[in-house]
């Protein structure tokens, strides 16, 4: 089975790095004797083993039994794998760099319809000006012509 789990870089960043939780109800399977757990790089190096904390890869800076601490925000897996009852749980942290801002798909259609908005009233600005300009000539000249 494989979760997903989509966080913001600033949703996970903390004091000590930046900390990946596991869900007690997800660590409960754990429990048994039998379970062991894994957390892997985004290219399915191993990076923390909690069995064995003293073996920890880069980027990874501590981990225990429910959690994992990284130096930066990067890309994670975790793993569990029970041998007697074949259960099988993956979790997959997808980080967001929220610095990276890249509009949206809302933000381009407000921003397309502010400049059509804007568009059209210069349009209808010069308009009236311009019908304005028509006006005082043709009444100028109605005037000369009456002279």
């Amino acid at each position: 089975m494989m979760s997903n789990i989509s966080v913001c870089c600033g949703e996970i960043e903390s004091a000590v790095g930046f900390v990946y939780v596991i869900l007690p109800v997800i660590l409960n399977h754990t429990l048994n004797e039998d379970c062991e757990q894994s957390w892997y790089s985004e290219d399915w190096r191993l990076i923390a083993d909690p069995s064995t904390p003293e073996t920890l890869m880069d980027p990874v800076s501590s981990v225990s039994s429910d959690r994992l601490v990284t130096s930066r925000c990067v890309n994670v897996l975790h793993e569990i794998l029970c041998d007697a009852s074949g259960f099988r749980m993956e979790t997959l942290f997808r980080v967001r760099n929220e610095t990276a801002v890249t509009p949206n798909s809302d933000q381009l259609w407000w921003l397309f319809a502010l400049f059509i908005f804007i568009f059209i009233i210069f349009i209808l600005i010069c308009f009236m000006l311009r019908k304005k300009d028509l006006w005082v000539f043709s009444k100028s000249r109605d005037d000369h012509l009456s002279a």
